[in-house]
């Protein structure tokens, strides 16, 4: 088992009537160290004793610790089963040590934070055998919560425990209001492999954040299942659906940022092998690295052999962006089935999906289907899944409906200046060195449909003012890069501007480019399938399109100073999103019943465009 914490969310409860030893008496901690005393704090809830979640309690013989604030938070209350007393140690490195009286397996430690709401605690887990030599177990943050969070090790032998604190984003003391020791727990292997009726749509990953994931699936018949998950192959915790039915979205709560965790779906006598996932690194975390492809969803031999090289190890990125045309012809349900879960089924159960609406979604009722398919973050003030932003590490990312934006939604769906708004709001408030934007239509093409201006006035001015790095965009069927470009133009030399990227080459047919090469354009192709690797290491993006041989045909390289202290006011938080559609559990919904797979949209007239409302002049942009 690999060092990996475990991360969980618990209920309040009673801890002590399972755990011997609680009423022992504790020694008095270390006074030795100099010590501050800390601006009054508000107490915890009062009296209100604490369980410990996905963790077998080791009783803890003595609690000793390398100082205390002097006003009585001292070591033993963090044995006293009682979150209204903690143990406060000043200074970074404060730490706490937990004596099991002999040696034993220890297999993590659980923490209840005090205010734990309000402040990333920074610590590291060591273990000892003989109380002098400590060796690192994990190094770590805990989550914003009150709540005790588990933080699971490989098992090691030894005696004493020491949690050690390196300040948190408040003030740089420790404290503490309960902690104990793991022993190892006992659980069923995970399984290897699927076994039982096979699910009709197999496991896929959906808002992944820092603490929080979303496992989608379906099933062949209504019940109400439930996903293991843990640390590598050890699936300690479970999740439960919340209402039985058809099609089932479980989230999964109280994770660590950037931490892979594995899992497996058990509903209705099916069972799915052991995947793994990555959850959203932590602001700051300088390396980042995600795919990018649009217009793909054609079920056919393009689309699979772009999906090979993609599910590659060597370039599976972290989460991929799907920038629209997800299912051909029209977005509809059984599209979506066989034309993009199917297909892509291998790499969506081990890499999250954040898509965006192409036009051929909007043919079916707006892109409902594409909404009941996706459980995405519910970000903007009207709650809708049409566009959201995320944080992964030191990169923000916007998406946009520019269906909406071009005037395609009816009001009640989605309204072009409240998206407008909400965007430029959403990136003015954006801390994060890196921005990178996300939509269908193109601002900047030499494609079939060409530039999208009511797309660029809306919204490049508002990109170039707070510091948009990167814009992705599909629809056309080719791959173009533009020159940085500043307003309605390349930018002059010497100023920043925005590349604007069309990677509409992941598997619709492709089609020719209707007039020469622009003097804006920096590389453009027609020739090759592909999708675009995209790392961010510290003050340096790297964007690859990859074809579907494998081979790099263009490199885009951008570099920045990037700021030292814009993470002191991150929070972690999960991802908000909205409930998908509920089935009644008696009666399966009619657009899940089975019907003959569909044949590949691989033609030119499966992939053709419905008219879009024309460009309006400058004066009705808004």
């Amino acid at each position: 088992m690999s060092n990996r914490p475990i991360l969980s969310a618990c209920l309040l409860g009673v801890l002590c009537s399972a755990v011997s030893g609680c009423d022992e008496p504790l020694s008095s901690p270390d006074k030795s160290a100099p010590v501050e005393t800390p601006a009054p704090e508000a107490s915890d809830v009062s009296g209100t004793p604490l369980s410990a979640p996905d963790c077998r309690i080791l009783t803890t013989q003595l609690a000793t610790a390398s100082g205390d604030d002097g006003e009585g938070s001292v070591a033993a209350n963090s044995q006293d089963d009682d979150v209204s007393t903690r143990w406060s140690g000043p200074g970074v490195g404060a730490f706490l040590n937990l004596d099991l009286g002999s040696s034993q397996s220890v297999a993590g430690v659980t923490v209840a934070w005090h205010r734990g709401n309000e402040r990333q605690n920074r610590f590291v887990l060591s273990t000892s055998v003989d109380g002098v030599s400590f060796t690192q177990a994990l190094a770590g943050d805990s989550a914003l919560n009150t709540q005790a969070q588990t933080y699971a090790f490989s098992p090691r032998q030894a005696r004493y425990v020491r949690i050690t604190v390196n300040g948190n984003t408040v003030n740089d003391w420790a404290s503490i209001t309960e902690a104990r020791a793991c022993g190892e727990r006992t659980v069923p292997p995970a399984p290897t492999a699927d076994s039982g009726p096979v699910l009709p749509r197999l496991p896929y990953l959906q808002s992944v954040g820092p603490t929080s994931a979303i496992i989608a699936f379906r099933s062949g018949v209504s019940c109400t299942p439930f996903v293991r998950f843990g640390d590598g192959s050890l699936l300690a915790r479970t999740a439960t659906a919340t209402v039985a039915g058809w099609r089932h979205a479980v989230k999964l709560e109280g994770l660590q940022p950037g931490q892979s965790y594995g899992y497996s779906v058990e509903a209705c006598g099916s069972v799915t092998g052991l995947r793994t996932f990555r959850t959203a690194s932590a602001p700051g975390t300088p390396r980042v690295r995600f795919t990018t492809m649009g217009d793909f969803g054609t079920g056919g031999s393009a689309q699979s052999k772009v999906m090979a090289v993609m599910n590659k190890p060597e370039w599976r990125g972290e989460f991929l962006v799907a920038l629209g045309d997800n299912a051909y012809a029209s977005g509809t349900d059984q599209e979506f089935q066989d034309r993009m879960f199917k297909p892509m089924a291998a790499l969506l159960r081990e890499v999250p999906v954040f898509p965006v609406l192409g036009n051929h979604e909007y043919v079916t009722n707006q892109g409902q289907p594409y909404l009941d398919n996706f459980y995405l973050p519910a970000n903007n003030p009207a709650k809708s899944e049409r566009y959201y932003s995320f944080d992964w590490g030191n990169v923000h990312f916007v998406a946009l409906d520019s269906n909406c934006a071009i005037g395609m939604a009816s009001s009640d769906r989605c309204s072009a200046s409240a998206q407008q708004a909400w965007a430029e709001q959403d990136l003015a408030a954006s801390k994060s060195p890196w921005k990178v934007v996300f939509f269908h239509h193109p601002a900047w093409s030499s494609g079939e449909h060409g530039s999208q201006l009511t797309v660029r006035r809306a919204y490049a001015p508002m990109f170039e003012k707070y510091g948009v790095d990167l814009v992705l965009t599909g629809h056309d069927h080719n791959y173009e890069r533009s020159k940085p470009m500043k307003g309605d133009a390349v930018a002059p030399s010497g100023t920043r501007g925005i590349p604007y990227v069309v990677v509409g080459s992941g598997g619709a047919t492709l089609r020719s480019f209707p007039s020469s090469q622009p003097s804006w354009t920096a590389l453009r192709d027609n020739q090759v399938y592909g999708f675009m690797d995209v790392i961010v290491d510290g003050g340096t993006l790297t964007a690859r399109l990859i074809t579907s041989t494998g081979t790099v045909r263009d490199t885009l390289t951008l570099t920045k100073t990037l700021p030292t202290t814009w993470t002191t006011s991150m929070k972690l938080e999960a991802l908000e999103t909205v409930p998908g559609p509920v089935d009644d559990p008696a009666r399966m919904p009619e657009s899940l019943r089975a019907r003959p797979p569909l044949p590949p949209a691989d033609r030119l007239d499966d992939v053709a465009d419905a008219p879009e409302p024309p460009v309006r002049s400058a004066a009705e942009v808004p």
